[in-house]
């Protein structure tokens, strides 16, 4: 079973998975927590602007957008890029993001208080790293035959990405989750028979407390 399950997905299916959930879903879930940002300059040099209210900015972030990876030649032509290009020209194998957002100007005068609404639609943020043989990767739906075209191994199950023309991999790690309960049973002979364990925080940036009970071997 477990032979089969690596032949159908592969060494690298889980790498894949999260970076394809991360930029289908967790960026744009990320976006809409945070979908407002208020602005108020500080009128340091202009005390009666200070003192009338003078403007203020709200930004509204909507839709993300990303594409297949791209780059834009000196001639400000924007042509494809495969992987194995991003290799030999020392470039990162990256895909443009693009944002819908709405800003709000408030004016405040002597008359009152003005609004002005203003849309821009796909605005470039910047570049994205793209995963190799993840969804958003030009080589996704490549057969060998084509793989082999692009200077690409068959036999490579992506995972990676290309920074700089140098290939990069994210290091996995194992944790246990917070806030759940975990039981062992104890190595034999002992005065216990189990050892239950939870590491408990609420806060993401302080390291979680731990909290052992051990329960006695009832013979």
């Amino acid at each position: 079973m477990i032979s089969a399950y690596f032949e159908e997905k592969g060494l690298v299916r889980q790498q894949l998975d999260s970076f394809d959930e991360f930029i289908m879903n967790t960026m744009q879930e990320i976006v809409d927590e945070c979908a407002s940002l208020q602005l108020t300059p500080q009128q340091q040099h202009n005390p009666l602007m200070q003192a009338s209210g003078g403007k203020s900015y709200k930004i509204t972030f909507g839709q993300i957008y990303l594409s297949k990876p791209t780059w834009v030649e000196p001639d400000q032509t924007t042509s494809a890029m495969f992987p194995n290009e991003a290799r030999l020209r020392n470039l990162t194998y990256a895909a443009p993001l693009y944002m819908d957002l709405k800003r709000s100007t408030v004016t405040v005068d002597a008359d009152g208080e003005e609004e002005e609404e203003e849309e821009f639609a796909k605005v470039f943020l910047g570049q994205v790293p793209i995963m190799l043989r993840s969804t958003y990767c030009i080589l996704s739906e490549s057969n060998d035959r084509e793989l082999t075209d692009l200077g690409e191994c068959p036999y490579d199950q992506g995972g990676y990405f290309v920074i700089n023309g140098s290939e990069k991999v994210l290091i996995a790690q194992e944790k246990m989750t917070n806030n759940a309960v975990y039981v062992f049973r104890k190595k034999q002979p002992s005065k216990y028979s189990h050892v239950a364990e939870i590491k408990s925080s609420n806060d993401s940036s302080r390291p979680a407390s731990a909290m052992h009970v051990r329960l006695l071997n009832p013979g």
